[in-house]
Formats: C-alpha cells, sequence, structure tokens
C-alpha cells in the first residue's frame, strides 16, 4: 500500500484516522493501524493486532445508525510518538442515549509513516 501525504505527519494521520471512525471509512483506518496494536474497547476486551482490529472495526462500521465525535483533553508529541486523549460520544442510534468514555491514542513514528499502536478506551465512573 502506497503511502500517502498524510501519513507522513502525526496531526494528519490521527485527523485521519478519528474521520475515518466518524465516517465509517475501513480503507482509511487500516491505513493508520501498526501490524501490532492493541486497542482495548470501553468493555474492557483487549484487540490484539491490526487483523483483529479491522475485523472488529469492519463489523462495526456495519452495525446500525450510530454517530460518533471526539472532543480533544490531552496531545503530547514528541519526534517518534504522539499520544492524544479524547472524549468520545457514541450514540447508538437516532434518539438513544449517548455513551461517553475517555481515549487514549498513541501513534508512533515507523518507516516515514504514524501509525496507531495502542488505543485504550475507559469508562467513567461516577465520583
Amino acid at each position: 500500500m502506497p503511502v500517502q501525504d498524510w501519513q507522513s505527519d502525526a496531526e494528519a494521520t490521527i485527523d485521519a484516522h478519528l474521520r475515518a471512525v466518524a465516517g465509517r471509512d475501513l480503507d482509511t483506518f487500516a491505513a493508520t493501524v501498526h501490524p501490532e496494536v492493541t486497542v482495548i474497547i470501553p468493555s474492557g476486551r483487549i484487540l490484539r493486532g491490526a487483523e483483529e482490529v479491522v475485523a472488529f472495526h469492519r463489523e462495526w462500521f456495519t452495525d446500525g445508525d450510530w454517530t460518533y465525535a471526539t472532543a480533544p483533553v490531552l496531545a503530547t508529541s514528541t519526534a517518534t510518538t504522539a499520544t492524544r486523549v479524547l472524549e468520545v460520544t457514541v450514540v447508538g442510534e437516532p434518539g438513544a442515549e449517548p455513551s461517553r468514555f475517555l481515549m487514549g491514542l498513541t501513534f508512533v513514528a515507523e518507516s516515514g509513516r504514524w501509525l496507531l499502536i495502542h488505543d485504550q478506551c475507559t469508562i467513567g465512573r461516577p465520583a
């Protein structure tokens, strides 16, 4: 797969990744995922490796009429690592009660590309 222009820039890759989820664009999503990625979904289930993560998203992207929105909370970047913490709101179907959680993303620079290596979702608990 040829490297896209946005893949050499951390912020552009993160933006493309988030747009791919919201837009259910599996090809772009897959292009942002490291082969050894780990994803922890809000239920606590751990997904390991790009194949499992992409398969999970393939199924989710075709499941229902959900919406997905993010709001930035924290961002840090170095020459080889970019992390983001976002507040995520998912609405399962029109009129449904929103589900909110925090999502931490870690992207690494590898071979001229930025790729998601870790994604962890955490549901907030009332104090």
